[in-house]
């Protein structure tokens, strides 16, 4: 991890973000059959964002590991689906965790590397300053 002041609060949100798209992934919803575009854009947002998240946590040289796990989260979380009487198993719901995972990795080894500390770090600054 990080050198950060506030690890805990940092991995605790990032845990409650998990629970989250987890909790959303097995609860009843109402399902359009067919492709929905608000779907997949959820799908892929949600992971977006989780990749990002963690990304921001941890070295560069665990973000494709990160990348990793959040996709055989995702597997897992549809083969769960597919057992469920009220859901169902969508390899295109794979395929937008998959897309929203690969742009949070660009961003993450991009623009977005150690977003988590470069925040503390204006936080604290700001702070200081004041």
């Amino acid at each position: 991890m990080l050198p950060l002041k506030y690890p805990r609060v940092w991995l605790g949100l990032g845990w409650l973000l998990l629970i989250l798209v987890m909790a959303g992934s097995v609860v009843p919803v109402i399902v359009v059959k067919g492709f929905s575009a608000a779907d997949k854009l959820v799908h892929g947002g949600s992971y977006l964002i989780l990749i990002t998240w963690f990304a921001g946590l941890y070295r560069r040289q665990l973000h494709v590991f990160i990348a990793l796990v959040l996709f055989a989260l995702g597997l897992a979380l549809e083969v769960i689906q597919g057992q469920l009487p009220y859901r169902g198993f969508d390899p295109l719901d794979l395929l937008a965790n998959a897309v929203g995972i690969l742009f949070g990795l660009i961003l993450a080894q991009s623009v977005l590397v150690a977003w988590c500390q470069r925040l503390e770090g204006f936080f604290l600054a700001a702070n200081s300053s004041s």
